[in-house]
């Protein structure tokens, strides 16, 4: 959750107006809005930066949630695991000792076409058990993943990338740029609204 003081600012920029105005409140809430949209816009493109990863990509794994209550914003950020095949250029072959991807190596992995026709990185469920290597399990409509079967060499299963520490590292970055933004949106609004 990522949570910011903008008092200081509205009072700033409001200075010598009533804040309880009707086109006051509703300048404040637009620029709300807006620097929300904004941050949202930010946190992929300081996430991509971060890990070099397309912001395409992280599009479908990020999962942002906006929530508006009057003046106040509320913006949760967060990143779903990626697969590591999606996580940038794949080095692997039959005599390496594991798949490498963005520097990388996992010790085990293997990327090839098991389930389905395009080659993703994977690893037996009993090398894993050694290796601790992050997992992906995606969305699955009918039936719950159960891990617990492992017959030698099946099943396999599908490495991942955490990005948990991604959001708190770009909250950091991003305040101070924030508070700027929302000056900048809010003045803009304040000066429509008094028209």
């Amino acid at each position: 959750m990522i949570s910011l003081d903008l008092d200081p600012d509205i009072q700033r920029i409001a200075a010598g107006l009533d804040p309880m105005a009707t086109n006051v409140q509703l300048a404040l809430k637009r620029a709300v809005r807006k620097l929300m949209l904004w941050y949202r816009r930010q946190v992929l493109q300081y996430a991509s930066r971060l890990t070099g990863i397309a912001q395409k990509k992280f599009g479908l794994y990020n999962r942002v949630h906006l929530k508006m209550t009057g003046t106040e914003g509320y913006l949760w950020v967060g990143f779903s695991p990626m697969p590591l095949h999606e996580a940038g250029r794949v080095s692997w072959s039959r005599s390496s000792a594991g798949a490498k991807v963005k520097g990388r190596q996992y010790a085990g992995a293997f990327y090839q076409s098991v389930y389905g026709s395009q080659p993703k990185v994977w690893i037996r469920s009993s090398s894993n058990r050694t290796e601790g290597h992050p997992l992906y399990h995606p969305r699955r409509k009918h039936r719950s993943f159960s891990g617990e079967v492992d017959r030698g060499r099946f099943p396999v299963e599908l490495l991942g990338m955490e990005m948990d520490e991604i959001p708190a590292e770009i909250a950091r970055r991003l305040n101070r740029a924030a508070h700027a933004r929302f000056q900048t949106l809010f003045r803009h609004e304040l000066e429509f609204a008094l028209k």
